[in-house]
């Protein structure tokens, strides 16, 4: 096992409103998530040593303006005016779990002593993914002329082999979509307020078959924030913590521009959850309660696949039948996912993980909650594992 695991901590959780568009400058609703962490761990503001983001914004021909659209960690430092900062980070690679990682390893090594990690994203006017201009360069120019104008069309290409290769039917996926909406529903802060049924499910519109409308995230502006420290400290704070048994990041090989092939989705996801369960010590038979990337639905059939959940082309088998309600043998996405609270990246995720762990999560707590798995961003080129648990051990 991990000669640090459960050294780290997370002891505060923060959220800024969460709105459709851009009513409200990105900065803000960042700055309003990383105020509320730090409440929420009982600290001041001038405690705070350490700062990490990931701060792209994933979309296509729109500007990559600082408080506008991205929060980098020069404008949260311009901001917050920090008198003891020590460290800061923001990666461009592993997506926000490498950045929670990060700042994991910055605390280990004693060159911070509480860190926040945020995620802000920014949702902008007119279309999400829509293709700028007549030409495409780089690797767009293999992808884009045909078709492939965000990661949904590309992403569809690997659900339709899974489909295929296991002889499944989409219509399952129902099932993920409207039992995620059920527990956005005892989130506050889920974006959707109503309920979604298996017959909206199917009838909606499709995006990228066999993607439909409600296979996909909704894209908000907002942001989350954490804090992190040592577990020394962290017991000595306001609320409970969660403590970090473990972590991993994909360490399988993937092509730069390629459209990803499922066998990357599942290699990545492999490569990130054996580094996870060999330094945490546990095995997705201890798992009480899961937290899986679900930028398209996708994602999280090919999570609890590569995860180790359950056998290559079961998935759509596996969430039938309650397994994935609060109450059953493997309660999912208790949030929400980002199907139903809107897409800020796998922070939200990580976050929920820990506040099941602490039990804090409310109305949507899963009873008993030792053992919390955390899938932080699709399998495949950035993705991270976590795992936190509720003491020590």
């Amino acid at each position: 096992m991990w000669e640090q695991r459960c050294k780290v901590a997370v002891s505060g959780v923060g959220f800024s409103q969460v709105t459709r568009s851009a009513e409200t400058p990105l900065a803000a609703h960042a700055l309003q998530a990383v105020k509320a962490a730090v409440e929420d761990s009982g600290l001041k503001m001038s405690d705070i040593d350490g700062l990490a983001t990931y701060p792209d914004l994933p979309a296509r021909g729109h500007a990559q303006v600082d408080g506008i659209s991205i929060v980098s960690v020069n404008c949260m430092m311009a901001m917050l005016k920090l008198q003891n900062l020590a460290w800061h980070i923001q990666t461009g690679s592993v997506n926000i779990g490498g950045a929670v990682q990060q700042a994991v390893n910055a605390l280990l090594a004693g060159v911070c002593r509480y860190a926040v990690v945020w995620r802000a994203m920014h949702n902008p006017r007119g279309t999400y993914q829509n293709l700028p201009g007549t030409y495409a360069h780089g690797a767009d120019q293999f992808t884009a002329p045909y078709g492939f104008g965000g990661p949904g069309q590309g992403m569809a290409v690997a659900y339709t082999r899974w489909l295929e290769k296991h002889n499944q039917n989409r219509e399952k996926m129902a099932t993920l979509a409207v039992t995620q909406r059920r527990h956005g529903l005892r989130n506050p802060r889920s974006y959707f307020k109503a309920p979604l049924t298996r017959e909206e499910y199917l009838n909606s519109r499709m995006v990228a078959y066999p993607f439909c409308l409600y296979d996909c995230d909704i894209p908000v502006q907002g942001a989350v924030a954490m804090v992190l420290t040592t577990a020394d400290r962290a017991r000595d704070l306001k609320p409970r913590p969660a403590y970090l048994a473990g972590y991993g990041q994909r360490l399988a090989f993937e092509v730069a521009g390629r459209i990803g092939s499922l066998s990357s989705y599942m290699e990545g996801g492999q490569s990130s959850a054996r580094l996870t369960w060999e330094r945490s010590g546990f095995t997705p038979k201890d798992v009480d309660v899961a937290q899986i990337y679900d930028g398209f639905s996708a994602s999280v059939i090919y999570g609890l696949e590569s995860y180790g959940f359950c056998n290559e082309g079961e998935a759509l088998d596996f969430i039938q039948d309650g397994r994935i309600e609060l109450d059953g043998e493997l309660p999912l996405n208790t949030f929400g996912g980002s199907l139903s609270t809107g897409r800020i990246h796998g922070l939200w995720h990580i976050i929920e993980g820990a506040l099941q762990a602490s039990g804090r999560a409310g109305e949507r707590q899963v009873k008993d909650v030792n053992v919390s798995f955390v899938g932080a961003s699709a399998p495949i080129v950035e993705g991270t594992t976590f795992i936190f648990v509720k003491e020590p051990y």
